[in-house]
């Protein structure tokens, strides 16, 4: 049997390895476009910050090597020119070969917008290798420390970092009006802020409308300097061969495949970046372009190519970043994803300690809960200095298992003082939203304030930015009992302090004395 796969990245590779454990028999060829395979593009951030030195860190194996242990023939610039299903045959340059099992493991092509000036000799994109080098020599060899980055994403984001973290004078254009676009806007907009203060300049609903050699023309008729520009536009599916092939791409523009990897046409499977896969929450199929799930469907595709029928019925989003010294991730849906789903929810602004709070290693997480009105978990967006990347599992996990806030309230968490509270920040975003779906907790939202609302600060004193009510007072949680005649029971009194958690608890002492009129504020503002 013959198995050919086309593309040598991260998902083609282990897709070709993990036949290889499975049948020492099959033939096994893996075809290449370029002239690199087995990179960890993911590490390629570090490469151009200078943690890694030496490319070679960043390849997984050579040729030799897949031969040698492995028994799997790699051809490299080879370029795939058409697929011949009913042949079962694949058009190179100069020749065909044939195959029994075909799984296609490309990925995404990474875009270039069509804006003048854009394939200048200082204008790169971040893809393998090669480009990186390039990018390194531009930046250190002629000292070109302008740097505009077009595209406000993960890759954007970190390459930003890495640049930034050498001097770089760096600015982030982004025509959407928020970075990081799996983010909700008030929760990217939050991370915004923290990232400029660590000296990122970022643009949002700004578009280049043209690249001069050594100035950006903005959409708004102004000009940014800049020595080298780095595209960081996102990525789309290269379909080029599935449609010759006609093999279905769906909504999104990957591959449509079953639970199997099997694309619609027989004996062709596929993997990785470029294929569709169902939504647990939502139901409907999305693009996941992590590096996780790659690999989960590359494993996938090649147990069904040897008749091993194992399958992925729904994947859960589950990703995170680091720029500076700040860690970003999300889980399951956000606000546009639910809303065009017709989903109806609950969010929950949260904050607390990773650890206890005796100890100065233990760090704020800002965490934004979304939930069905039956409790069910459908979302979490995160960000912190540590911590972020225990809690992001921990729901991803239960996201999967389909469970519900209560479940969140009562998980057991291992507690150990540097690393968690014995109520984890988990335990209790569970129970306050496990208290909002039995209307035992009122909150108050940024569309329902209103300028004669009374704002409690039971916190540090500190008003939260964009919330001005006229009336501002200000009573330590500890004081509270005895300072209940100070507070009106004619108007609405907004409650905030120290992220959250002491607020609930005001809430609750309030709720208890009769304050009817008491409610929590629900906003990314009160943790400011």
């Amino acid at each position: 049997m013959k198995t050919v796969i086309i593309g040598g990245g991260g998902s083609g590779m282990a897709a070709a390895t993990h036949l290889r454990r499975q049948d020492e028999n099959m033939e096994i060829v893996v075809l290449e476009k370029s002239d690199e395979f087995a990179v960890a593009v993911c590490g390629l951030p570090y490469m151009l910050e200078g943690k890694i030195k030496d490319k070679d860190e960043l390849i997984g194996a050579t040729i030799e090597q897949m031969r040698r242990i492995f028994r799997i023939d790699i051809r490299l610039n080879t370029e795939v020119l058409n697929i011949e299903p009913k042949e079962q045959k694949i058009l190179l340059k100069s020749e065909k070969i044939d195959y029994d099992k075909l799984i296609i493991a490309t990925g995404g092509l990474q875009l270039r917008p069509d804006i003048p000036g854009i394939l200048a000799d200082n204008i790169f994109t971040l893809h393998n290798l090669y480009s990186t080098q390039r990018i390194i020599d531009y930046f250190w060899g002629l000292n070109a420390r302008n740097v505009v980055i077009l595209g406000g994403n993960e890759i954007g984001l970190r390459v930003a970092e890495a640049l930034a973290q050498n001097n770089g004078k760096v600015t982030i254009v982004d025509k959407a009006n928020h970075i990081l676009s799996e983010l909700d806007y008030d929760f990217a907009d939050f991370v915004k802020q923290k990232l400029e203060k660590s000296g990122l300049n970022i643009l949002t609903n700004t578009t280049i409308k043209e690249f001069l050699p050594d100035k950006a023309l903005l959409g708004n008729g102004s000009k940014l300097k800049y020595d080298l520009a780095i595209i960081a536009a996102g990525s789309k599916v290269c379909v080029k061969l599935p449609i010759m092939a006609d093999i279905e791409i769906g909504t999104s523009g990957g591959i449509v495949v079953n639970q199997h990897m099997e694309t619609s046409v027989e004996n062709i499977l596929a993997c990785g970046d470029g294929i569709e896969l169902l939504d647990l929450i939502t139901q409907t199929p999305k693009r996941i372009g992590d590096a996780a799930t790659a690999i989960r469907s590359a494993k996938v595709a090649a147990d069904n190519a040897i008749g091993i029928k194992s399958q992925i019925d729904f994947v859960v989003r589950n990703n995170i970043i680091k720029v500076f010294d700040l860690f970003i991730g999300m889980t399951g849906c956000n606000e546009t994803e639910l809303k065009q789903a017709g989903i109806p929810y609950h969010k929950l602004y949260f904050s607390q300690e990773n650890g206890e709070n005796y100890l100065p290693s233990s760090k704020h997480m800002f965490m934004k809960l979304l939930f069905g009105l039956d409790g069910a978990i459908l979302g979490l967006q995160a960000c912190g200095k540590t911590g972020i990347d225990t809690r992001l599992n921990i729901v991803a996990a239960l996201i999967a298992q389909k469970a519900k806030v209560h479940d969140m309230a009562e998980v057991h968490i291992a507690y150990f003082p540097e690393l968690t509270k014995a109520k984890d920040a988990i335990n209790n975003m569970g129970t306050m939203a496990e208290e909002i779906n039995f209307d035992h907790l009122k909150m108050a939202d940024d569309d329902n304030i209103k300028e004669d609302d009374v704002w409690l600060n039971v916190g540090n004193g500190k008003q939260p930015s964009g919330f001005e009510p006229k009336s501002a007072i200000n009573i330590p949680l500890a004081a509270l009992r005895e300072n209940l005649v100070s507070l009106p029971k004619n108007k609405k009194i907004i409650i905030s302090g120290n992220g959250g958690y002491d607020a609930y608890l005001a809430y609750c002492i309030l709720s208890q004395r009769g304050f009817d009129n008491a409610f929590l504020l629900n906003s990314t503002a009160a943790w400011q």
